[in-house]
């Protein structure tokens, strides 16, 4: 094929925010159509982009001139969209967690595999520059073997509250696993991809607290030590209960060498180094690029067009679930 007929299932926050620009830019697609309920939304894509506009996603996966679908819904549906996608002979991209639980991602996984067609998890920490900074300095020796992870991951509860308002599927820990569980995959799958190795083990110390003042919402915080298969020690902390001046992004490698790696809110890296004694690179990027969505939704593109399996494999996002599962105490 010439170009990737792409449809994209979900206009929220994700959605509409980074697949909806990135595939409407990307050399070699073409974005068709999205698909939402919610009218008002489909209006807002439709004003803005030439595609056609679904309320139903059956309707969208059924459409001849889409070859790709983005599953970019609530959690709890996206293995309803996902297997709907598959069974019309689709490729997927589907947003982590894959399900809201690991029965139903390997649904998913194994219908992949039954209709051969291609199921990539949306781990866009793989592509986020800082991260792929990160792995420069360690393929070229920068840091001599790794030692030690560290991630922290502070999310003011005022922005949770906005993206996710109270009554959403979010806050239902059983239903869905919760913020935590949501959105602690991308760290985890970081450290896996990075390191090049598992995690062995995983002991977590986790706290949910009832947030009133935004209307029901839920904080969390937890601290999770993990031990990986190569010897390498994790550390993850979370929080969800902060106030916005407190919000922050912080991911350390330290190295044999004595040196340390890290970075700082997706805008900076800084080696801490003997000589000299610090090196510092500015590589934020803006809209689609920052967290990586662009850059992996071009690489989704790429890897259909030149009829090859993406890099990111659904056992990925199976691991990664799987993992935060234990971290926020959800199974």
């Amino acid at each position: 094929m010439d170009k990737v007929g792409v449809g994209v299932v979900g206009c929220g926050f994700v959605g509409y925010g980074a697949h909806v620009p990135a595939f409407s830019s990307i050399p070699g697609s073409r974005l068709v159509a999205v698909a939402d309920p919610d009218a008002a939304r489909l209006g807002k894509v439709g004003k803005k982009f030439p595609v056609k506009t679904y309320q139903d996603y059956r309707d969208l996966v059924k459409d001849p001139e889409i070859h790709a679908v983005v599953v970019s819904v609530p959690t709890p549906l996206h293995a309803e969209v996902a297997l709907a996608a598959i069974e019309a002979g689709k490729h997927v991209l589907c947003e982590m967690p894959l399900a809201e639980n690991l029965g139903q991602a390997d649904k998913i996984i194994t219908a992949a595999e039954k209709k051969s067609v291609h199921l990539m998890p949306s781990l866009t920490f793989r592509f986020s520059p800082p991260f792929v900074k990160i792995k420069e300095l360690m393929d070229q020796g920068k840091l001599g073997d790794p030692a030690a992870v560290i991630y922290r991951e502070f999310i003011a509860a005022k922005d949770l509250a906005k993206q996710w308002p109270p009554g959403a599927w979010v806050w239902n820990l059983k239903e869905s696993g919760g913020p935590l569980y949501t959105l602690a995959v991308w760290s985890i799958d970081l450290v896996r991809w990075l390191l090049k190795t598992e995690v062995k083990d995983v002991h977590s110390a986790v706290k949910y607290t009832p947030l009133p003042r935004y209307g029901g919402t839920m904080g969390y915080d937890a601290c999770a030590a993990a031990e990986l298969a190569n010897g390498v020690s994790a550390c993850f902390q979370f929080s969800g209960t902060v106030a916005e001046s407190a919000s922050s992004c912080v991911f350390e490698v330290v190295g044999s060498s004595t040196a340390v790696a890290k970075t700082t809110a997706h805008e900076a890296v800084t080696l801490y180094d003997d000589e000299p004694y610090e090196t510092k690179w500015l590589v934020k990027q803006g809209g689609p690029r920052m967290w990586g969505h662009q850059q992996q939704d071009e690489h989704f593109v790429q890897c259909l067009l030149e009829g090859k399996a993406p890099s990111i494999t659904p056992e990925d996002g199976r691991k990664a679930m799987e993992v935060a599962a234990k971290i926020a105490k959800y199974s």
